[in-house]
C-alpha cells in the first residue's frame, strides 16, 4: 500500500526561499529581489499570467536572473504558484502554457515542443529561437520559467534546480543551506 502523502506545497514565508538565489543555478546567474504576493493578489498575478481564473491561488512569487555582467544577454525568469490542492494546479499550469502557445503564435512564432527532464509531476516546455519556455507542477505548485538566450540544457538545469529546491521548502529544508 502506498502512503497518501499530501502534496508538495510552499507557503508564502517558503516562497522566497523556493525562489532561486544568486548562485544556485549557476555561478554566473544573479538577479533582482524577489517579490512574493499572497491572498487575492496573487491570484490576480496568476489570472495575468495565465489569462484564465486562478481558483485557489494561495501565494505567487519571481525572480529575475541574469548572467552577471550580462554581456550574452542571458535571462531567465522564475515565477512560482502555490495553490490549494494538486487540482488547481494541474488546471493552472495548462492554462498558462496554453497562454504561451497563444503568444507565441499571436507574435508569428508558434512555439515548438521541446522534451525536459524535471523531476515534475508534469511538465510543458516550448521553444522558438534562443527563447525557451517551461511550465511545470509539483504537486499543488505550478514553477514557470520564461527564458532567452540560454542554450537547452541550461535551461533544463534551471528547471531542475527549481523543482528541487520548491521539494525542499515543501520539506522544511532550507536549500541555500
Amino acid at each position: 500500500m502506498t502512503p497518501n502523502f499530501p502534496p508538495v506545497w510552499v507557503d508564502a514565508t517558503g516562497m522566497y526561499s523556493a525562489l532561486p538565489s544568486d548562485g544556485s543555478v549557476g555561478d554566473v546567474m544573479v538577479g533582482g529581489e524577489p517579490f512574493v504576493l499572497q491572498g487575492s493578489e496573487a491570484a490576480t498575478y496568476c489570472e495575468k499570467e495565465t489569462a484564465s481564473p486562478c481558483p485557489g491561488t494561495q501565494a505567487a512569487g519571481h525572480r529575475d536572473m541574469q548572467a552577471r555582467g550580462n554581456s550574452d544577454r542571458t535571462r531567465v525568469e522564475f515565477t512560482l504558484f502555490t495553490f490549494r490542492t494538486a487540482e488547481e494546479a494541474a488546471k493552472a499550469m495548462k492554462n498558462l502554457a496554453d497562454q504561451r502557445r497563444k503568444k507565441w503564435a499571436e507574435e508569428g512564432a508558434p512555439a515548438k515542443p521541446l522534451t525536459l527532464n524535471t523531476d515534475a509531476d508534469a511538465s510543458d516546455a516550448m521553444q522558438d529561437g534562443d527563447s525557451i519556455d517551461v511550465v511545470m507542477r509539483i504537486g499543488a505548485v505550478v514553477a514557470y520559467l520564461d527564458a532567452s538566450g540560454a542554450s537547452r540544457d541550461d535551461v533544463q538545469y534551471a528547471a531542475t534546480v527549481q523543482i528541487a529546491r520548491v521539494k525542499s521548502v515543501s520539506n522544511g529544508i532550507n536549500p541555500d543551506r
